[in-house]
């Protein structure tokens, strides 16, 4: 009997077109993951493959999740259910099959045909990597086991995790909603799980919770290389294979419970349901027809207006009612707690709850709000067919739109309650972490605009669709099926306006200096096409919705013209009308009043760019020596206007005949003008007479009538506005805002070829036929070592600007401010710089408190020092201030005098999330240190920003790299490293592992995604995680080896031999000079390993233990390993010796329980496995370890330390 049932329910799910349509889903999905340059299912980044093992595993385990979890449950949550809602489930109960040959018939069947669905994406992947459009430099030589691994170790697991959990729903509750729930409460695990593997402590943990394996995947393989990604599977050993075990385990106790559960008997002959049954036959009392009143059928507008609301009010308390509905408004509220209990974090320091954040938790529920307009859309639809009651509800007289349009109500009010619960939920969990701004009236103008219209949208959507189908579960994948194809599919053939996106709008990033600003247009007119669409759609649902017994879809058709009846049509004509009225406005606004680029049509117009101009790329032009600006900003507009003058000076050995101007035609509403062209020399005149031009480019090119020699001069005038028209597609600029604009010197006119418009990524230019692209010179080159840091039109400039802005605003340049006035409802500010700057600056105005204080410095200047900021944000001003004055101190003694007599920080809305450093001022990110929670035992961030930038007005305006390999070096990482000292005046040593950990971290990750090829330290091509994050392991180290002042007086000397300089500017490799001098010859080999070569360790404490000895101290016996690693720059390893200098350290418990170093001493270590040392410390140690404070590159710095046992415990 056992394999009758199997059988039969293969053969019924086979010859259902659902898993066919399922199979077919995941095999496009796959094949496009692959295939298709804009899908993106985890797959290969920089120089990963596309079909690397850990790549395939990854995809995998996202698809089963999403939307593998839906078919499952379509699949696995009603082969038990069905024999219910059919009522043979009395025939089967009385048969000799037993219940075990009728379950696990059921769900074997069941189970067979949710693998085939999901082999659907083995098929896809396969393919995907045999299109003959692919690179095969993207590839990987085909390997089979690199699918059938993941395959087996991901897949199979999930299928039975997912499928056992949705079996024993179905079967147990005999309802289709609690599959559901069961489904929600897997993705809020998953979800939770993310959020878990964000602490650094926390990812053995979060892999094992993770049902799926997402984050267990991702986890488990942060840290590999490129190398290793690209030919490794996944083993099953570790913590992986602990979590495949538990959820395996899991799921065949969902089974067995299921079978224990599982009432085998003939429905209704037990318990309650025999009461009710009972009940139900009990006598009826006759009525008297005769005596029945007479009815009048009302059919006017306040009737049918009158059951919509009663029938609405039904179906919204059966939903809000039922227990499923309440435990997925449990699991959203948790989901939201657990998620937000350690708000945004920087470093592990927690930002304060503001309102925004809370709605940024919000943001990321749309999966979970799609999942419930899925379900719940077509549990309303189809409603009364499963009841078995639609043959009655179809033959009442009401209009046609009555129910659909009740049952729509129904899921609004669903909304609306959701949304209120949530937003209580945020209040709550503000509260509880002691903050009290809760700002009501943003969450509800968000909530209830921006996510209620979003919800809106697709559930009219929804409803159409599963109008339109003639089964629920088809209905489902269909919408899944329309998301897809919009969100992945529409991009890859070229349909990326947001008109062709549907329900594509948003109100765009909030902030608290300028609110929502100018998003709102846009947001409020795409949501009106939007919505007149959805509009047309609903009443198409309408029209087409399946009444009486006929179902087939052209027999609707033919319904659908009679049911077009005149109010009908004239809503869904007025619909229509808003729909195409409104998306010719949008159209007016995005690609007639503003110029709209495709990504395709960006990616060519770079390419063109460089074909056409990279021949002038090195040709000699002058150099930029002084700029005079006036800027008038209108921010309520959105506007400013420019006008200036640079002077030119030929600081080359000849004569130059040609002046080469770049416009920035990359910023839209932005439009140059060369209004003079002026020489200075005893000849004057004037010159201004174009040679060549590309306007599509902004690249002109201007005879000079007489050669300009060697030292002459030219005055060149340029005029330059921004003028907003209307509101853009996408990618609206925010750099020129209502409160907080800031912008810099790329908006004015530049001298030369841009090298920063090319097209950077290998893929791109190798479509365009571009040869690969070098990210920085040579060291030797000597172009490269004439140009410093921020371009090669100018090297140092006198500067002075004047700007005008709002009346109720400040306005800030570098320089010192020589007169400010009001005049004609506006504000205006004069700066003028003493000493020649960087030509990088900045132009900033919004609404400002300012706190101001002095610092007085030791060689006798007194420094002004200010924090502009939002008025809400008094936070963290006093440590800010403390940062500057701290910086100031240490710098200015250890490197050279600062060389303002000001330094001013002013806050900035958080569109970007930086700080950036210009001459004496610093624009600062709202969200990365103004509203950070610290707390007594956090990492000071905003402390630690601070110091940074503040360092850079030493590494960059003072001395300035050459534009050639490392330079990254130069001005971050010894910014980096000035900002650790300081901090470690402040914090302990175990303080300042906690962020040394997070470094590690961060570049251990950063290499294993290297789109190029990793460098060593010295050779950096501005990769982030190598001059930020290796940098400050490395400077960290170098000066806990041979010591601060040395580190530090290699500095002062390079600072003093290479500060201002024009003629020429240094490279690491003079740097290098500098750290060799003071660094003894027995540690020469750190500035090997750590700059210039890529090294890595493998510490290890194998064990730990100790014994008490008769003075009261304790012998603490340390077992470790040690392997020291060179890697290649795709991250290929190979072992070298060592006789290395590394820490050994014992921690024990202080007074208030916190760790402390009872032992910190450096030993001499050789590579070798199991090696020995006896330590003696004062008091019980609680743990040891190798390397405990993470000062060198360890691959996995999780096992540096070991807990300590006592000896025979």
């Amino acid at each position: 009997m056992f394999l009758e049932v199997l059988r039969f329910e293969l053969y019924y799910r086979l010859k259902r077109p659902a898993t066919w349509i399922y199979f077919a889903l995941m095999l496009l999905l796959a094949f496009g993951g692959v295939a298709w340059e804009n899908i993106t299912i985890g797959g290969g980044t920089g120089q990963v493959k596309e079909n690397a093992p850990t790549v395939i595993a990854l995809m995998m385990t996202i698809l089963t999740a999403i939307p593998g979890l839906f078919f499952a449950s379509a699949i696995m949550g009603v082969p038990v259910l069905r024999d219910f809602d059919h009522k043979t489930d009395s025939m089967l109960f009385t048969t000799p099959m037993r219940k075990g040959q009728y379950l696990w018939g059921r769900f074997l069947g069941s189970f067979l045909v949710v693998l085939l669905v999901f082999s659907g994406m083995m098929v896809g992947l396969m393919l995907g990597a045999a299109m003959p459009w692919l690179d095969a430099d993207t590839l990987l030589p085909f390997s089979f086991w690199h699918y059938l691994q993941p395959f087996l170790v991901w897949v199979v697991p999930n299928a039975l995790i997912s499928g056992a959990l949705f079996f024993m729903g179905g079967t147990l509750s005999r309802r289709l909603l609690w599959v559901f729930v069961q489904g929600v409460l897997l993705l809020t695990l998953y979800i939770i799980t993310g959020d878990i593997a964000s602490e650094l402590d926390n990812r053995d943990l979060a892999i094992l919770l993770d049902p799926f394996g997402i984050n267990a995947v991702g986890t488990f393989t942060q840290y590999w290389t490129v190398a290793e990604r690209n030919s490794l599977t996944i083993p099953l050993a570790g913590m992986i294979l602990a979590n495949r075990t538990l959820w395996s385990v899991l799921g065949l106790a969902a089974l067995a419970l299921t079978y224990w559960r599982f009432s085998y008997t003939i429905a209704g002959t037990r318990g309650r349901k025999r009461r009710k049954v009972a009940a139900v036959a009990a006598p009826q009392k006759v009525v008297d027809l005769a005596a029945l009143p007479t009815v009048t059928l009302s059919r006017g507008l306040g009737t049918n207006l009158a059951r919509i609301r009663g029938l609405s009010r039904i179906y919204f308390l059966e939903i809000v009612k039922s227990l499923p509905f309440i435990a997925i408004t449990l699991f959203g509220m948790v989901m939201l707690v657990l998620n937000g209990w350690d708000f945004e974090t920087l470093y592990g320091t927690d930002t304060f709850p503001t309102t925004y954040q809370v709605l940024d938790l919000l943001s990321g529920f749309n999966l979970f709000f799609l999942i419930l307009i899925v379900f719940y859309a077509g549990e309303l639809v189809w409603r009364e067919r499963d009841l078995r009651m639609h043959q009655i509800f179809d033959a009442l007289p009401v209009p046609d739109f009555v129910g659909l349009v009740a049952k729509f109500l129904a899921m609004f009010y669903l909304f609306i309650i959701l949304l209120f619960v949530l937003m209580l939920t945020g209040i709550l969990l503000q509260a509880s972490k002691g903050y009290f701004q809760f700002e009501i009236g943003i969450y509800l103008s968000t909530l209830f605009t921006d996510t209620l219209i979003f919800l809106v949208l697709f559930a009219l959507l929804a409803f159409f669709v599963q109008a339109l189908a003639n089964q629920k579960f088809l209905g489902h994948a269909l919408v899944v099926l329309f998301f897809l194809v919009t969100g992945f599919v529409f991009s890859e053939i070229g349909l990326e306006h947001r008109m062709f996106r549907f329900g594509s709008s948003s109100l765009g990033t909030y902030s608290d200096m300028n609110a929502y600003g100018h998003y709102v247009p846009a947001f409020s007119w795409f949501n009106v096409y939007w919505m007149g669409l959805g509009l047309v759609l609903f009443a198409l649902a309408v029209t087409f919705s399946v009444r009486g017994v006929d179902t087939l879809l052209r027999t609707r058709a033919k319904l659908a013209r009679q049911r077009f009846v005149r109010p009908v049509l004239i809503f869904t004509a007025a619909a229509f009308l808003l729909f195409v009225s409104s998306g010719f406005y949008i159209y007016y606004n995005t690609n007639v009043l503003n110029e709209y680029t495709s990504s395709d049509g960006s990616k060519e117009a770079r390419a063109n760019y460089e074909k056409t101009l990279k021949k002038y790329q090195d040709a000699p032009q002058p150099r930029i020596v002084e700029t005079r600006l006036a800027v008038d900003i209108f921010p309520y507009q959105r506007d400013f206007n420019a006008e200036g003058y640079y002077i030119l000076k030929n600081k080359t050995s000849q004569p130059l005949t040609e002046l080469h101007i770049q416009h920035n035609e990359q910023i839209s509403d932005l439009s140059t003008e060369i209004t003079a062209l002026t020489r200075l020399d005893s000849l004057g005149g004037g010159e201004l007479v174009v040679k060549e031009s590309w306007p599509a480019f902004g690249f002109y090119i201007y005879e000079l009538a007489r050669p300009l020699a060697p030292g002459d001069s030219l005055r060149l005038d340029w005029k330059v506005v921004f003028d907003t028209k209307g509101f853009v597609e996408g990618g609206s600029n925010t750099n020129v805002v209502f409160n907080g604009t800031f912008f810099n010197n790329t908006y004015f006119p530049a001298l030369g070829y841009d090298r920063d418009a090319e097209l950077s990524a290998d893929d791109d230019r190798k479509d365009y036929d571009l040869p690969e692209r070098e990210r920085a010179r040579e060291r030797t080159d000597s172009v490269g070592l004439h140009i410093n840091l921020v371009g090669d039109d100018a090297d140092n400039i006198r500067f002075g600007i004047t700007m005008s802005t709002a009346a109720d605003q400040i306005a800030i340049a570098p320089g010192y401010l020589q007169r400010e006035w009001e005049e004609g409802g506006r504000r205006y500010f004069q700066y003028e710089m003493d000493v020649p700057m960087f030509n990088f600056y900045s132009m900033i105005s919004a609404r400002y408190e300012v706190l101001r204080e002095k610092w007085e410095a030791p060689f006798g200047k007194t420094i002004d020092l200010e924090i502009y900021y939002h008025p809400e944000h008094t936070y963290n001003l006093d440590r800010m201030m403390e940062a500057m004055k701290h910086s100031l101190t240490y710098y200015s003694a250890h490197f050279s005098p600062y060389q303002f007599r000001q330094m001013r920080i002013m806050e900035f809305p958080r569109y970007a999330s930086f700080a950036q450093s210009f001459a004496n001022t610093v624009p600062f990110s709202e969200s990365i240190g103004f509203i950070l929670d610290i707390g007594e035992d956090d990492l000071d961030m905003a402390y630690y920003v601070t110091a940074h930038e503040m360092a850079h007005q030493w590494w960059g305006h003072q001395v300035t790299q050459a534009s050639v390999k490392g330079g990254a070096m130069l001005s971050e990482t010894l910014s980096q490293y000035s900002a650790l000292m300081v901090m470690q005046e402040k914090y302990s040593p175990e303080q300042m592992q906690t962020f040394l950990k997070y470094e590690l971290d961060s570049y251990l990750r950063g290499r294993a995604v290297e789109s190029k090829k990793e460098q060593p330290l010295v050779l950096v091509e501005g990769q982030g995680y190598i001059h930020y994050r290796k940098g400050s392991l490395a400077m960290f180290a170098l000066q806990d080896y041979i010591s601060e002042d040395s580190v530090n007086a290699a500095l002062h000397r390079f600072v003093t031999d290479w500060a201002f300089r024009e003629d020429i500017y240094p490279t690491t490799e003079d740097l290098m000079g500098y750290f060799r001098e003071v660094t003894p010859d027995s540690l020469q080999y750190l500035l090997t390993d750590m700059f210039e070569t890529i090294t890595l360790y493998e510490n290890r404490a194998d064990e730990v233990s100790y014994i008490a000895l008769e003075d009261g101290q304790y012998q603490v016996d340390l077992t470790f390993s040690a392997i020291k690693y060179r890697a290649d720059s795709l991250g290929n390893e190979t072992t070298i010796d060592m006789a290395d200098w590394i820490d050994i350290g014992v921690y024990g418990e202080n007074a208030a329980g916190k760790d402390t170093l009872l032992y910190l001493q450096k030993h001499r270590i050789e590579a070798g496995e199991k090696q020995r040392l006896q330590l003696i410390v004062p008091q019980a140690p609680t743990k040891a370890g190798i390397d405990p404070i993470n000062k060198l590159i360890d691959r996995n710095s999780g096992d540096n330390v070991k807990e300590a046992t006592a000896a025979g415990a």
